[in-house]
Order: C-alpha cells, then sequence, then structure tokens
C-alpha cells in the first residue's frame, strides 16, 4: 500500500515563497478533499501524473477516495490551469466490497497513442492483485487486464511506459513484460536471482529497453532488454547505493539518474558511469523524480530534501555537465510537500503532485502545485 491520510481540506492558495533567486513554488489548484471534509468525493493524496493535454487540461489519479461511496479507492481527475476540477472515475467497491475495477490507481498513468490514458492499479480486480486499466479523456472507464491470471503470478502488476510500438511495456520484480493497448500480456524477459530485482525501465532512442533493478547489498545496476527478450548487465555500482529515480536519456544520447547518496549520474551508451553532482540536504539529498526540460536541464525532485524538520521535499535543477543551478524547499503547510512527479506543460511552466500537505494542519492530504518557468534562468 502506497501510503495512508487522514481527510481534511484544502483552501486554494497561489502564494509565491521564495525570494527571486529562487524557485517559486505556487499551488494553484485546491481540489483534494474541498468539497467535503468526512467523505471526500474528489479524492486525496494526488497518486501520479500530471499530464497535460492539447485541451489544456491536467489528468492525474488520487489515491484514496472519491465519489459515490465512503470507502472509494481513488479518482481518475482533470482539472484546468485556471482550477476548475472534475472527476472523471472513481474506484468503487462493488456489491460484495471487491473493487472489481481495481483500487489505489497509484503505480501508472500513461497517454497512449490513441489519445486515451491506460493505467495500472495496486490492488483490486478479478484476482485482488489490481487491474489494467484505460479511461478516455471524457470518463469513459474499462478495465484491459486483471493481474494476476496466470498461475503463480508472473503477470504481477507494475510500473509501465509506453512504447514505440504504441503497446506498454513494464516490470514487475522479476518480469519484463509487454501489455498491447487491447489488453494481451506477455512476458519478455524473467529475471534471476544473479539479475536483481528490478525497478524501472524506459525505452532508449536505439529501441531497447533500459531498466535499473537492486542486486545483493542494496547495490543498484543498470540492465539492458531488447525487445526480443536478450538482457545484459550493463553496469552495478556499489553496495548500499541504489538508483531512486527512472532513468532519462537526454538530448545528448546519455542516460541519467539519481542516487541513495544524494549525486546525480551521467552513463553514457558506452558504459562509463559518472557522479557528475552531489545535491546538499537543502537542495534534495535523495532524488526521487527526474526529467529533461526544453532548457536543457536536469529538473527533479527530493521527497525528503529541505532544512525544515519535517523535510517537506525540494525541487532542483541540474546542468547535464553537473552544475547545479537552483533548488527550492516545499512547505507542508501552503505548497503542499513530499513531491511525487511532475512534467512541463505547454506554457513552459512546471506542473506536479505532492502527496502530502497542502494547509496549516498536521493531516496530509496533497496538491497539485505549480513551478515557476522563470527560475531557469536563475542561479543560486
Amino acid at each position: 500500500m502506497k501510503h495512508l491520510s487522514t481527510f481534511a481540506c484544502i483552501v486554494l492558495l497561489a502564494t509565491t515563497l521564495h525570494a527571486s533567486s529562487t524557485p517559486a513554488i505556487s499551488q494553484v489548484f485546491a481540489f483534494f478533499c474541498n468539497q467535503s471534509f468526512t467523505s471526500c468525493p474528489d479524492g486525496f493524496d494526488p497518486a501520479v501524473g500530471p499530464i497535460q493535454l492539447s485541451n489544456g487540461f491536467l489528468y492525474g489519479t488520487t489515491w484514496w477516495a472519491g465519489q459515490g461511496s465512503a470507502n472509494a479507492g481513488g479518482t481518475v481527475f482533470a482539472t484546468s490551469i485556471s482550477g476548475k476540477t472534475k472527476v472523471l472515475h472513481t474506484f468503487e467497491p462493488g456489491p460484495n466490497g471487491k473493487f472489481l475495477n481495481g483500487e489505489n490507481p497509484a503505480i501508472a498513468f500513461v497517454k497512449g497513442t490513441d489519445g486515451n490514458f491506460y493505467g495500472v492499479t495496486e490492488s483490486g480486480g478479478a484476482n485482488s492483485f489490481g487491474v489494467f486499466y484505460k479511461i478516455t479523456p471524457t470518463g469513459a472507464f474499462q478495465v484491459l487486464y486483471n493481474f494476476c491470471s496466470l498461475s503463480g503470478c508472473p503477470d504481477g502488476p507494475g510500473k509501465i511506459i509506453l512504447g514505440f510500438d504504441g503497446s506498454f511495456y513494464g516490470v514487475t520484480t522479476n518480469v519484463v513484460f509487454r501489455l498491447t493497448p487491447q489488453g494481451a500480456w506477455s512476458s519478455i524477459y524473467t529475471l534471476t536471482s544473479t539479475d536483481g530485482t528490478a525497478q524501472t525501465l524506459i525505452q532508449g532512442v536505439d529501441g531497447n529497453f533500459y531498466g535499473t533493478a537492486i542486486y545483493g547489498l542494496e547495490a543498484g545496476r543498470i540492465f539492458q532488454v531488447t525487445p526480443s527478450g536478450q538482457f545484459t548487465i550493463l553496469y552495478t555500482l556499489q553496495q548500499f547505493k541504489n538508483i531512486t529515480t527512472s532513468l532519462v536519456q537526454a538530448s545528448d544520447g546519455n542516460f541519467y539518474g539519481g542516487t541513495s547518496y544524494g549525486t546525480v549520474f551521467q552513463f553514457t551508451p558506452a558504459g562509463q558511469f559518472t557522479d557528475i553532482a552531489t545535491l546538499t540536504a537543502a537542495e534534495g539529498p535523495t532524488p526521487t523524480f527526474l526529467l529533461q526540460a526544453s532548457d536543457g536541464n536536469l529538473w527533479g525532485l527530493s521527497q525528503n530534501g529541505g532544512t525544515a524538520p519535517d523535510r517537506p521535499g525540494t525541487v532542483f535543477a541540474v546542468s547535464t555537465t553537473g552544475t547545479v543551478l537552483t533548488s527550492a524547499e516545499f512547505s507542508c503547510a501552503s505548497t503542499g510537500c513530499k513531491p511525487e512527479q511532475m512534467t512541463q506543460g505547454a506554457d513552459g511552466e512546471f506542473y506536479g503532485v505532492a502527496i502530502m500537505g497542502g494547509k496549516a494542519t498536521s493531516n496530509p492530504l496533497g496538491t497539485l502545485f505549480k513551478i515557476d518557468a522563470a527560475l531557469t534562468t536563475r542561479v543560486k
């Protein structure tokens, strides 16, 4: 189970919290649990997303609550840049209490080539191990696959990405798999004990898949697997040094990621691994999310960064040559804290979700926040 929160309400904020030399974090959307303190029909704890469509709306999921039932297991939502929000779907229990359409949609949420969204839930479904589902931008919902339908459950749920061929690819702890948009599941490769435990997966520009795993004494690994299933360990980090983000292949062709040692690394296609930057506690000691923005720099989130006692999380920017450009701290009392993911919108601004906070209260809720894009030209 991902995380659990107490019900409370969020007030709308649009407050710039930092001086001009650091990023301006503004919470511009306040829709989690603001309709009802007790039932929370609009959901709370945003889990994955946001994804922006050409209509300007941002789409994502909440981990728990929703419309129709006090025991609802999460929502799919859409919100405009002006803050207008609509719940497209609620994961509700059936008459027997089973969540046949899935529960807790916190693993993955991806836009397909057909313009629809495809996601994975943590639990629920016919076998109680989660579902692979499709939902249209207007809310038409369909379960495509019930995980653990095969004997021994090699087909467990996992985070998915969109492949170049329009199918979806992902990893469980020991299987690299493929799911078609119609819901047909197949295994590409099964990891052995000597391969490690898989964590994340991306597709490189060469068409092969690159992922991260943990091996032995919490040592991070980078692996490659071809679409036909040829598996290769490319690099193993020192013990107790985990890779804490998905890999990002930047425009220079190199791969980048973050580690539990607070470093941002570069991994070349030729196999050279280099820590290019080390983040301080104030900047983000354990990067948990990374992307390359339109300015060419690497923008990241850390869920436990910052100087406040509650370590609310940070946003930071690092150049591909290793210069830490800027960073800013979240606030549980206003912007939300423990930032999970973010995306760069069509307007150049960054939009993301934080899984806790959003009001001066001890109750964790979560927010959808905005980061001022002008910060991309600022240096600490």
